[in-house]
């Protein structure tokens, strides 16, 4: 036996490792990594002109939502396999193979000369994405988990989301400006941006855990039937992208709207910023407005807001009136992601969790590709208002489906 004092060592030393090691926070690293991952995500110095420069390379407005259609169709096909593939062959492994499409589509859709190399850049970048969506939010629910830091998840993908459209910001400026020297030289500089995230991919740790041995058939009936596993969180999960869908619907038509208020293309730069500031403080916020915007009442809002002011916008062709509207809008984007993932990442083990991302990403992005094949057709046929009015129509009609389908549940 030991002495006494050997004894106190012992209990002082076991002391001091169970106060230690909660705080060693292994996959904490994780997150700067991340965050130039997401740099590279999206086409963020483009954002403000791509509009404007696929009209540039020759491209009509029916053309033009067909190639962001392509982007939509390709991230949603890319959407079940790449959150299958996530969970079976690691994040990390996702997220490496997505920046790497995501910097060859962006290069394409750089160098394009006409409508066929636009498509194949911009289905290459949307197939990236997809690897990546899912994933990125799974690893970082996962290596907190494990660090037992889990309940500050929301608050720091709202942090993570924060800075990324910060980034946009201040990318959407240099782009506008850019783009009034040369227009391929804002899509040369994201390519650039892309290049940055495949390296930040391969620093990233993979959390580690535990795979269950099943086939990949397997793995898609289990995740569709755990989709339909409780009423509520069924109706939530298909609800949130539908909804989520609607401020899809109305992005291809922002930029030809601002050209029949007569805005100059140079301030388009300056105009995305100013909304990506407004989009930015929603995903801030999110964690600071859990208790006012629970997921139904968000959801219900985000919907509400959308159809109404979308009714009036076929009348009203003021920009006093436009701008505001659209910062709303961002606002209430800004709030999706944190406010979603959070919910399905609380929800779902994680052998599941990237493929049940990845599916609600996929809802989403099949409805807003089949959605822009018959908007391209009324805008050419009918104008842009009318645009703004059919997915109104389209808002208010998921707001009163999601309504309903909560009553009954709380009836059930």
């Amino acid at each position: 036996m030991g002495s006494p004092r050997d004894e106190n060592v012992q209990k002082y030393g076991i002391l001091c490792y169970n106060l230690v090691m909660p705080r060693m926070q292994k996959y904490k690293g994780n997150v700067g990594k991340m965050l130039i991952s997401m740099f590279g995500n999206d086409n963020s110095f483009g954002l403000g002109v791509w509009v404007v420069y696929m009209s540039w390379v020759g491209l009509n407005l029916a053309e033009g939502s067909l190639v962001i259609s392509s982007w939509f169709i390709f991230s949603s096909i890319g959407q079940t396999p790449s959150g299958i593939f996530a969970d079976r062959h690691g994040y990390k492994t996702a997220l490496v193979l997505g920046s790497i499409l995501c910097f060859i589509g962006i290069l394409m859709f750089a160098m394009a000369q006409g409508f066929y190399s636009l498509i194949i850049g911009i289905s290459l970048l949307g197939f990236g994405s997809a690897m990546k969506e899912g994933a990125d939010q799974a690893l970082i629910y996962e290596g907190m988990k494990q660090d037992n830091t889990e309940s500050d998840f929301k608050k720091k993908i709202g942090m993570l989301l924060f800075s990324t459209n910060t980034f946009q910001v201040i990318a959407a400026i240099i782009g506008g400006l850019l783009y009034a020297f040369s227009p391929r030289l804002p899509f040369y500089l994201e390519a650039l941006v892309a290049l940055l995230s495949i390296g930040a991919c391969l620093l990233l740790v993979e959390p580690q855990r535990t795979t269950k041995n099943r086939t990949v058939l397997k793995q898609i009936n289990d995740s569709i039937r755990y989709a339909f596993h409780k009423p509520r969180f069924s109706k939530i999960f298909l609800f949130s992208a539908l909804i989520g869908s609607v401020a899809f619907m109305i992005f291809p038509y922002v930029q030809p709207l601002y050209k029949t208020l007569d805005i100059p293309e140079a301030y388009f730069g300056f105009i995305a910023a100013s909304f990506f500031i407004f989009k930015g403080l929603g995903s801030w916020f999110a964690d600071r407005l859990d208790k006012v915007f629970s997921i139904d009442k968000y959801l219900v809002l985000h919907a509400a807001v959308f159809g109404f002011f979308l009714v009036l916008m076929q009348h009203v062709t003021s920009i006093y009136y436009v701008l505001p509207v659209l910062a709303i809008f961002y606002f209430l984007r800004g709030l999706y992601a944190p406010t979603i993932s959070t919910f399905i990442n609380e929800k779902v083990p994680s052998d599941k969790r990237a493929t049940m991302l990845s599916v609600n990403s996929q809802l989403l992005t099949v409805v807003s590709a089949l959605s822009l094949f018959g908007l391209g057709v009324v805008a050419d046929r009918f104008g842009l208002q009318q645009v703004f009015f059919v997915v109104s129509l389209v808002s208010l009609g998921f707001l009163i489906l999601y309504v309903l389908s909560l009553r009954k549940v709380q009836m059930d």
